[in-house]
């Protein structure tokens, strides 16, 4: 009968916590989408970085794409600017060299640092891979959802009608 007595204590005091974490309900959070968000224009600004051809239009459509998944339309009325201001990308040679390293071949990394301009806020976003065999074009299409989440989810710029009942 002793024996059975501490693991069931144990038991009991492991699942408590658990079942009460279960329980609590956390409260959800509006999340408001825009109806349309603008185009997005890529600048390359980083100085004698050299940022492979591909990777300003797999930005771009990787927030077209974003935009698609959320049902939201692209308006060609308005405009953000996404401007890449750091570029790191692992050469061919890294990449091999990495199988033969391992491991330690993580401690490099394919990232793309940059700001987006939203209703005149700048938005720093960034974004690495430290796996060797991803590359900068899945750090490119990733960085592109995250200018559209930076877009989707900023204030509305103030429109002339909110303006007018400020005043």
């Amino acid at each position: 009968m002793h024996r059975l007595v501490r693991p069931a204590v144990l038991a009991l005091i492991s699942t408590v916590p658990l079942l009460t974490a279960c329980a609590t309900q956390v409260p959800k959070t509006a999340n408001v989408l825009p109806k349309s968000v603008p185009t997005l224009a890529v600048v390359v600004d980083c100085g004698d970085c050299k940022v492979r051809s591909t990777v300003p239009e797999l930005i771009r459509t990787s927030y077209a794409a974003a935009a698609a998944k959320a049902g939201i339309p692209i308006a060609g009325d308005a405009q953000v600017t996404l401007t890449i201001k750091d570029y790191k990308e692992r050469g061919m040679a890294i990449r091999v060299a990495s199988l033969i390293v391992g491991p330690p071949a993580m401690i490099l990394k394919d990232e793309i640092k940059a700001v987006a301009v939203v209703n005149g806020e700048q938005r720093p976003l960034k974004f690495n891979r430290r796996i060797p065999f991803r590359g900068i074009d899945s750090v490119a299409r990733k960085l592109g959802e995250l200018g559209f989440d930076a877009v989707a989810h900023a204030a509305p710029p103030p429109s002339d009608a909110n303006l007018a009942a400020r005043n």
